[in-house]
């Protein structure tokens, strides 16, 4: 990352915004970052062809140079008002098809290669880097995009050549970073991606002789595709080969994002901004880069975005949903060690409460994938610009006023919830439903939690009252023995689960490492029925389409949960953060390291949710019993928000180390700011 820039205010645009929305937003909101347009294959492949929306070209106008010409014309214009400029560009996908001669492998395919345009081509034509299914360029239809949808091979340098020519372009145009798209797929059936495979089953990350003898039942030079072992081999081993082939195709387009970006891109611009877009739906095994081990997970990336796919607009609190984003933005900032992070999920009515959620839990707000409403849309949605730039703007204005509180700062928690790492990287399917269940529990009863993972345990262990293992199975002897440790110095622990019954690489222990520990005053242990854990589908009644989604029964309809914060509870000696807030409110604490702060960020989902644009219901008074951290001395209390004339000092009074104060009223976000004296 550029030295001493880190950001938690940005917009993207999918496509290149007229000047007049964007221009009037970076000044007014202080935005710091605008991702906008595209300038990969996917552009140049459609661009030329008026029938294609312009949409799938990710650029506003008919043709190559005309919107080059738009790019070189708006990209100094958004870099004079104040913000960094961030491209697009897809690592793979374009339209076309190869046998009517469409998108790349037509025509445009030479209008691209001028000394004006990309320089000269690295090959006669797109079908000798494209990827491969039965030896000839891959393509699948999918509903809604044109011709074919196809892609290139990350693995086929000559692919390679022209992605690195695409960047070298886009720099040209002044742009001063990139967030590489569609870096999802795997190998392909080209014997570059062929010589990949052997290489990496082979190698150190692969695996054992006798292993790939038993998956392919003899000689590997003579089997055709390493890809297919045989019908006869072990499930067990079926598995461990699909795990280990998702391992390379992560290397294979870790390897290529770094070859075009990090050694090419900045080679030409050594402050260039980079992310990728990927893709993490309900904390699911499906984040492309999952099979990475951790020190090549977001390496020389300057922020994480995750994409949390569809249904994430609104809530029905009267069944229990309400698509928030705190479990993964927890992950997203533990994942990327405190950079920024973007959780986008194209949530078209709610901004204020989705930049509520970027500013609680450190991360930036607020991608929207397509701009505000355009005008034209105003009479079939009911939605008007205004009511997008109006709450977008205020509260991105509010977070930059209050950066000092926002940045530097560390999560403040009471809990530490384990994140099992080692399963998501190995694809074990089921690996976060006691965690997301746990996660939820913890959320509706306002605990103070974060996530660490298992390698964590040795150093941060110490610094959370209880540690709560949601089935984490795989433990080192370092690790166990942190946790044990920990309870023997008087931190709580809870244990759902085979806890730590398997070692890191998988292999089972001969016994239980907890089995002492278990009968001691600071463990609970939490055993139930394993389909306890998996939430009910259900039909939400306020989404367009009636979707069915995932919900847990709410905390104070659960029994279940109920009984497991009570344990969390009692083994914790108490809760740090006891309030009468209901459960559809949110809340996070973080201490500011340079104002010396105790920062409460409270978010309230609940909201007309027949409306067409957001219209939040106020909550409060809210009563909050906070116990305080050692030798703290209060000053004062603030009660700040976006919607404010100015702050609002609240009354409080300390009883032993407990402090009480009242919020007088939530609307959709708040900080309860506790100043602390020296």
């Amino acid at each position: 990352m550029p030295a001493d820039f880190w950001f938690n205010r940005h917009i993207e645009y999918w496509s290149l915004p007229p000047a007049e929305d964007v221009l009037d937003h970076v000044r007014r909101a202080r935005i710091q970052v605008v991702q906008m347009g595209n300038f990969g294959p996917d552009f140049y492949s459609v661009v030329e062809d008026p029938e294609v929306g312009r949409f799938l070209a990710g650029m506003p106008v008919v043709g190559i140079e005309p919107n080059l010409a738009l790019a070189a014309e708006l990209i100094p214009q958004v870099r004079d008002a104040g913000a960094r400029v961030v491209g697009q560009l897809s690592m793979t996908l374009h339209y076309g098809d190869p046998e009517s001669g469409l998108g790349l492998f037509g025509p445009v395919w030479q209008q691209m290669w001028t000394p004006e345009i990309l320089g000269d081509a690295p090959c006669a034509g797109v079908a000798e880097a494209a990827a491969q299914t039965d030896g000839a360029p891959s393509r699948r239809i999918i509903e809604g995009r044109p011709y074919f949808t196809c892609r290139g091979c990350i693995a086929n340098p000559l692919w390679l050549q022209t992605l690195k020519a695409m960047v070298t372009k886009g720099i040209e145009l002044g742009l001063q970073g990139f967030n590489a798209t569609h870096n999802y797929q795997g190998f392909c059936d080209c014997s570059h991606c062929a010589d990949a495979i052997r290489l990496h089953l082979e190698g150190e990350h692969g695996l054992p002789p006798e292993e790939l003898r038993a998956l392919f039942g003899g000689d590997l030079g003579q089997v055709a595709d390493l890809r297919e072992p045989d019908p006869q081999a072990p499930e067990p081993l079926r598995r461990r080969l699909a795990s280990v082939l998702e391992q390379g195709a992560a290397r294979l387009r870790k390897a290529a994002f770094d070859e075009v970006f990090i050694t090419h891109g900045r080679a030409l611009q050594p402050d260039l901004l980079l992310a990728q877009w990927y893709h993490k739906y309900g904390l699911r095994v499906n984040d492309e880069r999952a099979g990475l081990p951790d020190e090549l997970w977001g390496k020389d990336e300057d922020y994480i975005w995750f994409s949390q796919g569809p249904y994430r607009w609104g809530s029905s609190i009267e069944q229990g949903f309400i698509a928030d984003m705190g479990l993964q933005s927890r992950h997203m900032h533990l994942a990327g060690g405190g950079r920024p992070f973007v959780v986008n999920k194209y949530d078209y009515r709610r901004w204020r409460v989705w930049a509520a959620e970027a500013a609680a839990h450190g991360g930036s707000a607020l991608s929207f994938h397509a701009g505000p409403p355009r005008p034209e849309q105003e009479q079939d949605t009911g939605i008007a610009p205004e009511d997008y730039f109006g709450p977008v703007i205020r509260y991105q204005r509010f977070i930059a006023d209050h950066e000092d509180l926002l940045h530097p700062a560390e999560p403040w928690s009471q809990v530490g919830v384990v994140y099992p790492r080692r399963a998501e990287r190995d694809g074990v399917v089921e690996y976060l439903d006691v965690l997301k269940r746990v996660g939820e529990w913890l959320e509706d009863a306002h605990i103070l939690f974060d996530f660490l993972f298992e390698k964590h345990l040795p150093s941060r262990a110490a610094r959370y009252r209880v540690i709560i293992l949601p089935d984490v199975q795989r433990l080192s002897d370092a690790e166990i023995d942190a946790l044990r440790s920990h309870v023997e110095s008087g931190g709580g622990l809870v244990l759902t689960g085979a806890c730590g019954t398997r070692n890191p690489d998988d292999t089972p222990r001969d016994e239980d490492p907890f089995a002492d520990l278990r009968a001691h005053t600071g463990v609970s242990c939490f055993d139930v029925p394993e389909s306890t854990w998996q939430p009910e589908t259900v039909v939400i009644r306020t989404l367009s389409g009636d979707p069915e989604m995932p919900v847990y029964t709410r905390l104070p309809d659960d029994e279940l949960g109920q009984d497991f914060v009570s344990r969390v509870e009692q083994v914790g000696g108490g809760l740090w953060l006891r309030s009468d807030a209901p459960w559809s409110v949110r809340v996070r604490a973080w201490q500011a390291l340079e104002g010396k702060a105790l920062v409460l960020h409270w978010i309230n989902y609940r909201q007309d949710e027949d409306a067409v644009i957001e219209i939040p219901i106020p909550i409060g008074p809210i009563e909050v019993d906070l116990d305080l951290p050692a030798s703290a001395q209060v000053d004062r209390i603030e009660w700040r928000y976006p919607e404010m004339k100015e702050p609002v000092e609240l009354e409080f009074r300390i009883e032993g180390d407990c402090l009480h104060f009242s919020i007088p009223r939530l609307i959709v976000y708040g900080m309860s700011v506790i100043h602390l004296r020296d």
